[in-house]
């Protein structure tokens, strides 16, 4: 969560005399104006905070160094205001969608696209064919080590079943980075 909370200003008046009170209200109106400058830029985001906030959550999901990302520096703190922020993954840009959702500046983050650490697809894919097969199934792809996909993009693989190799077509079903397996007939080359 993202926090921009404003300052609140308590002013205790009492009777002042003579110069002093003229002194005291120019004080007050100094502080007032400065209150209300303050106020105005707090109600923005700070792209800062955002792009931090971004770059160690996709850095702690995807064992990956912080990645630099990019936010609009004007993001009104307003429940509902809408931004996008980029990044790049293993070289690979990457969208996301962002809203303020409640106030104190929390959001939500949506992504454009999965991110497929191609590691742990080749283990599920291993996982799920050797249930099916009831033997040990080795899996090799040809995609990059994190692989940026929205929701359609297909990827291939190589599964050896058996001594025998089959294709093995990935699609990417959602941008949290399920996958649909299809495995093609065999055909001997």
């Amino acid at each position: 969560m993202v926090s921009s909370a404003r300052p609140r200003f308590t002013v205790w008046a009492r009777h002042m005399p003579g110069r002093a009170a003229l002194g005291g209200l120019a004080a007050l109106v100094a502080l007032s104006a400065l209150a209300g400058c303050s106020v105005k830029a707090r109600d923005l985001l700070s792209a800062a905070s955002l792009e931090a906030k971004i770059s160690t959550q996709l850095a702690q999901s995807y064992g990956t160094p912080p990645p630099r990302v990019h936010c609009p520096a004007a993001v009104p703190a307003v429940v509902g205001s809408r931004f996008s922020c980029t990044t790049e993954l293993d070289g690979q840009p990457r969208t996301a969608s962002g809203e303020v959702a409640g106030p104190r500046g929390a959001v939500t983050v949506k992504p454009a696209a999965a991110v497929v650490v191609l590691a742990q697809a080749r283990a599920q894919i291993g996982h799920d064919l050797a249930h099916s097969f009831d033997m040990t199934v080795g899996v090799s792809c040809s995609a990059p080590a994190l692989l940026v996909a929205p929701p359609g993009r297909t990827f291939g693989c190589t599964a050896e079943v058996g001594g025998i190799q089959r294709h093995v077509v990935v699609t990417v079903t959602s941008t949290t980075g399920t996958l649909r397996l299809r495995l093609l007939p065999y055909s001997p080359t």
